[in-house]
């Protein structure tokens, strides 16, 4: 059933079945096999997808309760535990709502098996049986097939098409495009060295050697994903998102608001690329003060830090040296040599 923002309403239990699923090696049929079928599509066809996670409680988050319909055989006791196990696991609560793809990351990561979920060592009486499946070990096989078997990834080829055009885009332009938080990002790529070389999943050394070549190259901050991003297997090339686990587009979103603030900008404002990175060494000498949110706090998966609670030291080794572009002098201690 989708409502409203789109958002596809699934029972807890729903979201191992799909694993189970890929896993089975006959033809057994799942209960609500073409509710099933239908989650499966809707989240290759959009990994962005919202999913809401209902399910029965007798408790004050009964106002999500979606009723019996979707309940399995089992019996009452069996279904409500079981969503409620698997919510405990996922460390999330009734009617909570995630972007698909990050939900069924959140599953491979944190669910390896279904045993003492779809079924217990021990039945104590009729009500705790379990699942008909559980033992079946189609769960396990799905599950070893990864999120990709769920939601297939970009292509290789694509993601190779992706970075000839965006590498020539890159030396090609008169004004560089990147979100705010990228040029730290580029900082720790570049940790100081005098010599870096391309990589396939971004355009991080691309950018620092145009900016290397032509320092006072106009950059202009804009949200969301930027020149950097086409060839990163999480860019999601039919809406221009970051597509990735555990809350990774989040979290850059605040790196750029966090980033923006620091320096007094906002998004569109354009300035020359070495006097940008000058103003960003002044404002920001460690990731702990953008990427660990200033005090290191981890307060929940959505909310990784990035680089280390204490700071990422490849950040400080890239600021000393300036990512030897021309012009950059980060602070009165002295600029070093790159290494």
């Amino acid at each position: 059933m989708v409502v409203e923002y789109g958002s596809l309403d699934v029972r807890p239990y729903q979201l191992l079945c799909c694993f189970c699923r890929l896993g089975r090696q006959g033809s057994e049929e799942y209960y609500f096999e073409e509710r099933l079928q239908a989650v499966a599509a809707a989240v290759r066809g959009d990994p962005s997808l919202p999913i809401t996670v209902h399910c029965n409680v007798d408790t004050n988050y009964r106002y999500q309760n979606p009723g019996r319909g979707y309940d399995t055989p089992e019996g009452k006791l069996f279904n409500d535990k079981r969503d409620l196990d698997i919510l405990h696991l996922l460390g999330l609560v009734p009617g909570s709502t995630r972007p698909a793809f990050e939900l069924f990351c959140r599953v491979f990561k944190d669910i390896p098996t279904c045993r003492g979920i779809c079924a217990y060592d021990k039945a104590t009486s009729e009500a705790w049986f379990g699942c008909r499946l559980a033992d079946s070990g189609n769960y396990e096989r799905g599950h070893t097939m990864g999120v990709e078997a769920l939601i297939p990834g970009r292509p290789a080829s694509a993601k190779a098409g992706a970075k000839a055009a965006s590498v020539s885009e890159f030396f090609a332009a008169k004004c560089l495009r990147i979100r705010p938080h990228h040029l730290m990002c580029m900082t720790c790529f570049h940790a100081g060295k005098k010599h870096i070389a391309p990589i396939e999943q971004d355009n991080l050394c691309e950018a620092i050697e145009v900016i290397r070549e032509t320092p006072d190259i106009p950059v202009t901050l804009i949200p969301g994903p930027c020149m950097i991003c086409p060839p990163c297997s999480s860019y999601h090339e039919p809406t221009g998102l970051c597509v990735s686990g555990s809350g990774m587009a989040l979290r850059d979103q605040k790196k750029d608001l966090d980033v923006l603030q620091l320096l007094g900008m906002a998004y569109g404002d354009t300035m020359a690329a070495q006097d940008l990175l000058a103003r960003l060494y002044a404002a920001v000498r460690s990731t702990r003060q953008i990427c660990g949110y200033g005090d290191g706090k981890i307060r929940a998966p959505e909310w990784r830090i990035c680089g280390g609670p204490n700071g990422n030291p490849s950040y400080v080794r890239g600021r000393e040296c300036g990512m030897n572009v021309p012009g950059i002098h980060p602070d009165t201690d002295g600029r070093i040599d790159c290494q």
